[in-house]
């Protein structure tokens, strides 16, 4: 790699759609002032890819597995645990478990954006630890995690008061009130998206 190549890698690595773990693999090994990586919908990368990175990039800053289906909590508790002053983590469409994101709620508390749309898996078990430890987020995404309750929703409330963005559409264990509740106790919260549904109390 050129002087200018790592440059631009250190910076950035875009999504592109048919990566492999050779390729990040070899990034990650030349790369490793990395902060920011997005790969994006590619469904062939594994744990070992995102490990790899974990351990060779440890500055890195913001990262975004949309719909990598093949990465697991391996990939997400080696990410927390080295990078440890990440701000942004999309891992929207992945079937993590609550491991991963209690991981990160211990680890990289200065956590800003997280994007968990559709993982089904998550519970309140890891949604309160992100509340409760990660209070400067101001972004957080929970579309379609039919798993959390109003509980995550009061920690948030009393946690997060940075919060400006919340999105909780078609979580459909969350109750209309609380939901009223939590947009109205957050001064910062600018865009909230909240679901409503007739049948809820």
């Amino acid at each position: 790699y050129s002087s200018a190549a790592s440059d631009v890698y250190k910076r950035q690595v875009l999504g592109c759609f048919e990566l492999t773990d050779a390729s990040i693999i070899s990034i990650s090994t030349h790369c490793t002032g990395l902060q920011s990586l997005d790969v994006s919908e590619n469904h062939e990368l594994t744990d070992a890819s995102i490990i790899s990175v974990s351990t060779h990039c440890t500055q890195l800053q913001s990262l975004t597995v949309l719909s990598c289906r093949r990465i697991t909590d391996a990939s997400i508790i080696s990410i927390s645990t080295h990078c440890t002053g990440l701000h942004s983590l999309d891992v929207s469409c992945c079937e993590l478990t609550d491991a991963s994101i209690i991981s990160l709620s211990t680890h990289c508390t200065g956590l800003q954006t997280l994007c968990i749309r559709s993982c089904s898996l998550l519970t309140d078990d890891s949604i309160i630890p992100i509340a409760v430890n990660c209070s400067r987020v101001q972004t957080l995404d929970l579309w379609d995690c039919k798993g959390i309750t109003d509980a995550s929703l009061i920690a948030i409330a009393n946690n997060c008061s940075r919060l400006q963005l919340l999105d909780t559409v078609d979580c459909s264990g969350l109750s209309r009130s609380k939901l009223q509740r939590t947009y109205k106790s957050i001064s910062e919260l600018r865009d909230a998206l909240l679901s409503i549904y007739p049948t809820l109390p």
